[in-house]
């Protein structure tokens, strides 16, 4: 008798834990997040987005390569709805940073 009242109050507990939140898609305040996760997942060191200098130069540091940032592009693109040229990334809008601001002036309509 005493194991069924023992083997009640785990499954309550179980169920009391909250569940996990469901990605969400990313607002201005999370662009950030956004580039440095698809950073971490295109590059080729594989490097985890807490390591990644979002003011770091991304092709100089070897964090994306040609081909990866034209893919990270894509992805801005597809998005947030932002076109980003690829001349872009390689001079002004080399960083994280930079990028994070640029696509949020775009996004708001704030920018060309």
């Amino acid at each position: 008798m005493w194991f069924s009242k023992k083997s009640k109050p785990e499954p309550q507990s179980i169920a009391a834990s909250p569940a996990p939140a469901p990605a969400a898609v990313p607002t201005s305040g999370s662009t950030v997040d956004w580039l440095r996760a698809n950073v971490s997942r295109i590059s080729r060191d594989h490097v985890p987005p807490q390591d990644i200098d979002i003011r770091a130069h991304l092709l100089d540091s070897g964090y994306v390569d040609s081909l990866s940032a034209t893919e990270l592009l894509a992805g801005i693109e597809r998005q947030f709805g932002v076109r980003i040229q690829e001349m872009d990334i390689v001079g002004r809008l080399c960083s994280i940073e930079a990028l994070a601001r640029e696509i949020d002036l775009r996004a708001n309509g704030a920018a060309r």
